[in-house]
């Protein structure tokens, strides 16, 4: 039983160092997110193996605010620079800069790997490439290259704006309809006017601008 509490805890309070820690730790797998996230792994997981339990707390604190600390340092150019590196340029002009791919003991059969994978099987068609310090690799076409949008065509669009949920899985998103400016007893109407409830929809969204609701019936509604 004390196991299971051991484990039960330590599970949550790593749940919860993630979430203050901030969505950018799994998104962007920085230098130090990676640091951050194995060491509180491994620390984490030191109490289901002894009776080292709460000093095993105080030293996940301890993680928490040295990864905060790191995170405010980034906002400044040069801790930016210092702990997570500046962006490599791969290619250039739809040719591949040798240099800095040793550098970046990168192999041109992974670049190409890549280039690929993001629709670029051609180096020709690329502008730049360049490999951020978060380990991604952006890739700006050519003009040529470039998709083609509604822009481009001139076609006139309206822009209904952000869909934004109302209702999942029958359930009202009432925080949702207060950021929309809109009541319950309003999105109950129009409801009403289809001869639809709560229950039967499985999603509903309305778009920001036009106020439009847009609803998506339980596939046993007729």
């Amino acid at each position: 039983m004390i196991l299971i509490l051991k484990i039960l805890v330590l599970y949550m309070v790593t749940i919860a160092m993630m979430r203050i820690m901030g969505k950018s730790t799994i998104i962007q797998m920085t230098p130090y997110d990676l640091v951050a996230i194995i060491i509180v792994g491994t620390v984490a997981s030191e109490p289901l193996i002894s009776t080292e339990f709460y000093p095993t707390l105080s030293a996940l604190e301890i993680l928490l605010v040295l990864h905060i600390l790191f995170s405010k340092l980034t906002l400044w150019q040069w801790g930016n620079r210092l702990f997570l590196g500046e962006p490599t340029l791969l290619v250039k002009h739809g040719e591949i800069v040798e240099d800095n791919m040793e550098k970046s003991r990168l192999s041109y059969a992974q670049l190409l790997s890549i280039l690929r994978s993001k629709g670029y099987p051609k180096i020709e068609d690329i502008d730049y490439a360049m490999l951020e310090p978060i380990g991604e690799i952006s890739i700006i076409p050519k003009a040529e290259n470039t998709p083609v949008t509604v822009g481009h065509l001139q076609i006139p669009i309206e822009d209904e704006g952000l869909p934004i949920v109302v209702i999942i899985d029958g359930r009202v998103q009432e925080r949702n309809l207060i950021l929309l400016g809109k009541s319950q007893d309003w999105l109950m109407e129009h409801l009403s006017a289809s001869r639809l409830n709560v229950k039967d929809i499985i999603y509903a969204y309305v778009s920001e601008k036009t106020k439009k609701l847009n609803i998506h019936k339980r596939s046993d509604i007729e």
